[in-house]
């Protein structure tokens, strides 16, 4: 017999295992049954889905009838599994005995399927398979000076600046400079931003990314560069090589990953084999009344 006092949320696919309030005996053994339960919709191993309930569900998650009822039905099938398997509440939290028996249940598939349950090949199968997306792409880290405005004067501004950058043995002091406000005597907004390290399929301005992209060294580029915010000078900081990540290197999250597929695989698979049981029938009357709440899932007579 298994025991467990945590109380905690999880997921599983579409279906938030979120119990419903229970009675219990006051020894806190099992579930004791439920009150006559108006408008029902739907029954799972004989407990009762009431309209209420399937309605405050809709509400809380902001999602259609189908989709509540599903939510629900997968609920109430891995609780009286949990409840099949043994597990039992114990102590206070009586008002989440479904939580937390379901919960229960579900570390113990965790104990089955953890990261250090996954083979060898089944890392060097995963690495082959997405090994494109364990590559690091090449990127490029720069900071700008930006002159805003888009007239003759602003270019000229910006113009000025970089030819300043190019010739200065410290560039950054020019940067410096502008960053705690340059001159008093400027006449346009001047201000300068160091930007992280990007590659070249980042969200950024096309021309300022053509241009950091464009050059070969790091260093002050050649021509300012216009974009929607006015003139940029530019100074590429670093270019950061394109990497392809080891197995080694990626041995850990690869881990996680694949086991936590595992257990998500499984927790599916026994939902569907307790369904496949008829465990759930539907009520005629209580489908009728909510069909105008956006449909239910088909039922297999």
């Amino acid at each position: 017999m298994h025991s467990i006092v945590l109380i905690i949320g999880s997921a599983l696919g579409v279906a938030a295992l979120v119990g419903c309030a229970r009675e219990v005996d006051e020894a806190g053994a099992g579930r004791a049954e439920t009150h006559l339960v108006p408008n029902v919709v739907a029954r799972v191993g004989g407990r009762p889905i009431g309209a209420a309930e399937l309605e405050s569900r809709m509400q809380s998650e902001e999602i259609g009838a189908d989709a509540a009822l599903e939510q629900l039905i997968d609920e109430e099938l891995l609780a009286q599994e949990a409840e099949r398997l043994g597990f039992t509440v114990s102590g206070e939290g009586q008002r989440a005995v479904e939580r937390i028996m379901v919960r229960a249940m579900l570390r113990d598939m965790e104990t089955e399927n953890t990261p250090e349950s996954i083979s060898d090949q089944e890392l060097r199968e995963d690495y082959a398979r997405y090994e494109d997306k364990f590559r690091i792409p090449e990127r490029r880290r720069s900071w700008h000076i930006l002159v805003k405005g888009h007239g003759e004067e602003a270019r000229s501004l910006a113009e000025s600046i970089l030819r300043e950058l190019r010739k200065a043995k410290n560039p950054r002091e020019v940067f410096e400079r502008y960053a705690n406000g340059g001159s008093e005597d400027l006449d346009l907004e001047v201000s300068a931003e160091d930007l992280p390290a990007v590659s070249e399929a980042a969200a950024l301005e096309k021309p300022y990314k053509d241009a950091i992209f464009a050059v070969e060294s790091e260093g002050p580029l050649k021509e300012v560069v216009e974009t929607s915010y006015g003139w940029h000078a530019i100074v590429v900081a670093e270019i950061m090589p394109a990497e392809q990540r080891t197995l080694a290197e990626v041995e850990e999250q690869s881990r996680e990953r694949l086991s936590q597929a595992k257990r998500l695989a499984a927790l599916v698979r026994t939902v569907q084999a307790l369904k496949a049981e008829g465990l759930v029938e539907y009520d005629d009357e209580g489908v009728e009344r909510l069909l105008s709440m956006g449909g239910l899932p088909e039922r297999s007579d």
